[in-house]
């Protein structure tokens, strides 16, 4: 007896074929309650409660003739369909009410036992103990059958909800969608509402940021999601707002659930102790018309750290949670109060809500701040080389365009890969960060316009100024010594030979000078320009006795630089910050999904034919991300704004510089074969054009 709930069985004699007492005490420790009684006590409203199993003893004329009622009753008593019937055949049938009657047997419902033929009182005790018994062992089947359904509802609710809590995709506002239904599952409410702080979800259903929620005045609530198995139902607007609603006020303040039927007191539950109080169902706001609420029940969605969020509020439990609240009637007997298993399973759902929220806001809060480092890092980068404005943001635009144009690629190399939303991510944050160790090279490097730098410059314009002034001066010396030494001027003839000399080397001079200007640029050295730098680096002017040469190694080696401005030393110091940026990036705790950022960083001027920086890989060991990035990088780099040591240059130019590239064996040629074919490089042409814009205003 222990596996069943039921002790009890009601035992209605509508019909009793033997006028003599039944002696029938129990039945294996089954506590056995006979009665007579007429069709209309024993499926009155009154019964409808009883929790006992029922056992109605009737005839087949009976049972047909009023069928209507028997199946109002089977349908709406709380404990109804653990009833039975036992059928026997009146004296005062004929053959012919038989038949008829045994033609509606298809109607009939829970029969524990028929009997067509006339039974003695020995065979109807000993039938009806056997009834009684077969009545107890189904209702004990089907408790155990539906409380193991039960069960596994409660248990599959509790995995999906767990299940999206720990989901990669996870969205509160979807989430908060979720725990509203499997809550109206479990508990079979009929209708169910969530509310939620005004402003706490963003347009894409997700935790919208801290800062924002909080600049909210005189905070109230507003609904999120709301479901009607039955009729439509709506909330009163006071209920939104804590200050006009007492249930709202208890839930946010006390952070306790309430519930209520219409036959007791609202309930408050708070630490495991009940507290009474009375309560007025006009805080919900319904027509009485068409909907009657008789039970309710509501639970704050708490977060860990005791803020309210918002609550959820259920309305009428139905005694099955496939019963359609048509009428009032239906209302009346088929709504039930919220028990406590299903108030406590309803606690711990909105609990798990809570700590959902809580984890989406942390985890929104912790995204928010990465954004506003990443933000800031760009800044950072930019306020050391401005001629780069906009450049970390193109890549990034041009990089995760790439990705998404490989995920609509279905043939080719690339045609089985997939980049994941966490992946795009990770690109999109590896090619914001990708110059960001820029800020470890010296300004002066990372700013440097032309192959000498402005003060080098000066001093060689200064020398040759020195150098024409001495020679001045080496002249005014001979004119005087002559005068000393035979006491009479030089002749015209040798001060003209004198003044040629110094005129062609000024000349000279000059024209040196204007090549140097020329050489100064961070074109590409020709070898005619190149020889000239080379006659200037062999040249020595004859000042008196000693000879003064026109250029400083130094300066030699900086005019020869054959393409660009920088030195083989300067650009070793440029291209070390792609190793500033790997050796800060690396120190970052990154998550497991984007944990390879700082080698996507590291590769991308890496070159397939193992030529690129600063490692020299090749091909096979640099990430497909870097190489997508190498593309997007250079892309932009050409067609950005007019730079110090580069103009700007069309769109067509730059593919078929990459071009170019690609067919050293440099660039991956599946990658720009997407890029182009996907005009990639024109999602960023007109940010480009406007920036050149407003260079030249």
């Amino acid at each position: 007896m222990n596996m069943s709930p039921f002790e009890k069985i009601d035992v209605y004699c509508i019909y009793k074929p033997f006028d003599l007492p039944i002696p029938i005490n129990n039945l294996n420790l089954l506590k056995i309650n006979i009665m007579k009684s007429s069709i209309n006590e024993a499926f009155s409203a009154k019964r409808i409660d009883s929790e006992n199993l029922k056992l109605f003893v009737l005839t087949l004329k009976q049972y047909t003739e009023n069928h209507t009622q028997i199946k109002s009753f089977l349908r709406h008593g709380t404990n109804a369909k653990h009833a039975g019937f036992f059928i026997l055949e009146s004296n005062n049938d004929t053959i012919t009410e038989r038949k008829k009657n045994s033609a509606d047997k298809n109607k009939l419902e829970n029969i524990i036992c028929e009997f067509s033929g006339q039974i003695n009182k020995n065979q109807f005790i000993q039938e009806l103990k056997n009834s009684i018994y077969s009545l107890f062992i189904r209702a004990s089947s089907d408790f155990l059958s539906s409380f193991s359904t039960l069960r596994d509802i409660e248990s599959s609710a509790l995995k999906e909800i767990s299940q999206a809590m720990t989901s990669k995709s996870f969205l509160a506002g979807d989430f908060l969608n979720l725990v509203l239904k499997k809550s109206m599952k479990i508990s079979a409410a009929d209708s169910g509402f969530i509310l939620i702080k005004k402003g706490l979800f963003d347009e894409k259903n997700d935790i919208r940021e801290s800062s924002k929620i909080n600049q909210i005045k005189n905070q109230k609530f507003i609904l999120k999601y709301k479901i009607n198995n039955s009729q439509k139902i709506s909330l009163k607007k006071e209920i939104y707002d804590p200050k006009k609603s007492k249930i709202t006020k208890i839930i946010c303040e006390e952070m306790v659930g309430v519930s209520w039927h219409e036959e007791s007191k609202l309930i408050v539950s708070k630490n495991k102790k009940v507290q009474s109080a009375s309560n007025q169902l006009s805080e919900l706001i319904f027509d009485p018309k068409t909907y009657k609420i008789k039970s309710y029940c509501a639970f704050p969605i708490r977060l860990p750290s005791s803020e309210v969020d918002g609550f959820i509020l259920l309305l009428n439990k139905k005694i099955s949670d496939d019963i359609i609240l048509d009428k009032k009637t239906d209302i009346e007997n088929s709504v039930v109060p919220f028990p406590s298993h299903d108030l406590n399973l309803l606690e711990s759902l909105t609990n798990q809500a809570g700590i959902a929220l809580e984890h989406a806001k942390l985890i929104h809060d912790l995204k928010q701040v990465f954004e506003s480092f990443t933000a800031a890092s760009i800044i950072a980068i930019e306020s050391r080389d401005p001629s780069t404005k906009g450049h970390s943001e193109r890549v990034a635009t041009l990089t995760v365009g790439l990705a998404d144009a490989i995920n609509q690629t279905q043939t080719g190399l690339y045609g089985n890969l997939q980049f994941s939303k966490i992946q795009i991510e990770e690109i999109k944050y590896a090619s914001l960060l990708h110059d960001f160790g820029k800020i470890g090279v010296r300004e002066h490097i990372l700013q440097k316009e032309k192959k000498l730098f402005p003060h080098e410059l000066e001093r060689i314009q200064i020398r040759f100024s020195s150098i024409q002034d001495r020679m001045y001066a080496n002249i005014l010396e001979s004119y005087i010594n002559s005068l000393m030494l035979k006491n009479q001027a030089p002749s015209e003839n040798e001060l003209a030979k004198i003044k040629l000399e110094v005129r062609k080397v000024a000349e000279k001079l000059e024209n040196y000078w204007k090549t140097i200007l020329n050489v100064n640029e961070p074109a590409v050295l020709s070898e005619e320009t190149f020889e000239k730098i080379s006659e200037i680096a062999g040249t020595q002017i004859i000042i008196g006795d000693n000879p003064v040469p026109l250029l400083t190694p130094h300066e030699i080696n900086l005019l020869s630089i054959k393409r660009g401005s920088l030195s083989q030393q300067e650009r070793i110091e440029i291209e070390s910050h792609v190793t500033h940026s790997f050796n800060f990036l690396v120190k970052i705790p990154w998550s497991k999904e984007l944990k390879d950022l700082p080698e996507i960083v590291y590769g991308h001027h890496e070159r397939l034919d193992g030529s690129g920086y600063p490692r020299k890989l090749k091909s096979k060991d640099i990430p497909v991300q870097a190489k997508m990035m190498a593309i997007t990088d250079i892309y932009d780099a050409l067609i950005a704004r007019d730079r110090p040591y580069k103009k700007a240059i069309p769109y067509d130019r730059a593919l078929n510089i990459l071009e170019s590239e690609v067919k050293l064996g440099k660039l991956d040629a599946a990658l720009f074969k997407i890029f182009v074919e996907a005009k990639v490089g024109e999602l960023t042409l007109e940010a480009s054009s406007d920036e050149r814009s407003t260079s030249v205003a």
